[in-house]
């Protein structure tokens, strides 16, 4: 099974290089990473090569033109760009556990889809 994780960002280049790296840390390397960008600056550019380049995770960078909130627009772009036939969405600020990737693929089964949450950390302890 080929898997793509979408990973949905605007301008928010701090916390998403934090999820960057936490998808440089799952225990499963057999994925693609594409970050659907809505239109961020040039900071968001520089982190995603930045970490790409530090941490060797293949990533994919989606961009679209600011032209206010598109999301649905964006991420319409990242699945005609994935090469995956299982697909993994998250938003830009949710830093994936370890096992993240691992349990989708583990967990996958034809005609189902899998649902998670999250936890919301005060600013402090993300910013740690």
């Amino acid at each position: 099974m080929r898997v793509s994780a979408i990973i949905t960002t605007y301008n928010q280049p701090v916390q998403l290089e934090k999820v960057l790296w936490g998808y440089a840390g799952q225990k499963s390397a057999a994925f693609e990473l594409i970050v659907a960008d809505d239109g961020s600056g040039p900071e968001t550019t520089e982190v995603i090569d930045r970490v790409a380049t530090e941490s060797g995770l293949d990533v994919l960078h989606v961009w679209q033109a600011d032209q206010g909130f598109r999301k649905t627009e964006i991420l319409n772009r990242a699945i005609l760009a994935a090469r995956g036939d299982y697909l993994i969405f998250s938003d830009g600020d949710c830093i994936p556990r370890a096992d993240f990737v691992s349990a989708h693929m583990r967990l996958a089964s034809p005609g189902c889809f899998l649902s998670g949450g999250y936890i919301k950390l005060p600013d402090n302890v993300s910013s740690r």
